[in-house]
């Protein structure tokens, strides 16, 4: 078999010729193609976001499952320290608790009951001297006397503010030192009354009862005024 002519190739097969798209065809399929291109990059983006959720989950497992082990392994070999308290970390706990005595003999007052209540020994009589930080006090009579108070016609008051001698007063008293006799006013001023007859007045306006029985707010700030006989009926009242 003979091989063509090139001369003949044209007769065999003619050039197809040019055949351009029709006017705007070319737009119309740019358009189509950036649109696939953009539904793609959407449908992606969401499956991104799934994937980046379960990859934090997965890791937030992970984590968990470590911090467990942990714990597991120390409480196997020692005892997991607990957690302070408020209560353990307050004031009141960190602090040894004072006897029961001693808080209520340092505390104000509101009535005389409760001054002869809490008394050890009240009496009345008049400071003789005062050396060292120490008042000779002589006792012209004893109101109230706890069972296990010692007492004598002078004790002594282990602080000076029973005032100067010659001043006649009624104290209400704590006893501070059984073996030397030794007693102090309950409250500071609030145990000491100054006498004039039978009036009773309190030491101190600011560091005063308000009341007998009962305690009166108008009266706070003011020295309290009452009698002997007052006094003396409230230690009867005691026993």
């Amino acid at each position: 078999m003979s091989t063509p002519d090139p001369a003949e190739w044209a007769d065999l097969a003619p050039h197809p010729g040019d055949h351009d798209l029709p006017a705007g065809r070319h737009e119309l399929h740019r358009n189509r193609l950036l649109a696939a291109i953009a539904q793609e990059t959407r449908t992606r983006e969401p499956a991104r976001a799934s994937l980046r959720a379960a990859l934090a989950v997965a890791a937030l497992v992970l984590v968990v499952a470590g911090v467990g082990a942990g714990l597991a392994t120390t409480s196997g070999d020692e005892p997991s320290a607990a957690l302070p308290s408020p209560a353990a970390n307050s004031p009141a706990a960190s602090s040894p608790a004072a006897p029961p005595g001693a808080v209520g003999k340092v505390r104000g007052y509101g009535t005389v009951r409760q001054l002869t209540d809490t008394a050890d020994l009240v009496v009345r009589g008049e400071v003789v001297s005062v050396a060292d930080g120490r008042a000779v006090y002589r006792v012209a009579e004893v109101l109230y006397r706890a069972p296990d108070a010692p007492a004598s016609t002078e004790i002594t008051l282990v602080a000076g503010s029973a005032g100067m001698p010659g001043q006649p007063t009624v104290l209400y008293l704590a006893l501070n030192d059984p073996a030397a006799h030794g007693y102090a006013p309950l409250g500071g001023d609030f145990g000491i009354f100054d006498v004039a007859g039978d009036r009773v007045t309190s030491r101190s306006s600011s560091s005063s009862v308000t009341g007998l029985r009962t305690e009166d707010p108008t009266s706070a700030g003011r020295a309290f005024v009452t009698t002997l006989a007052e006094l003396r009926q409230l230690a009867r009242e005691r026993g």
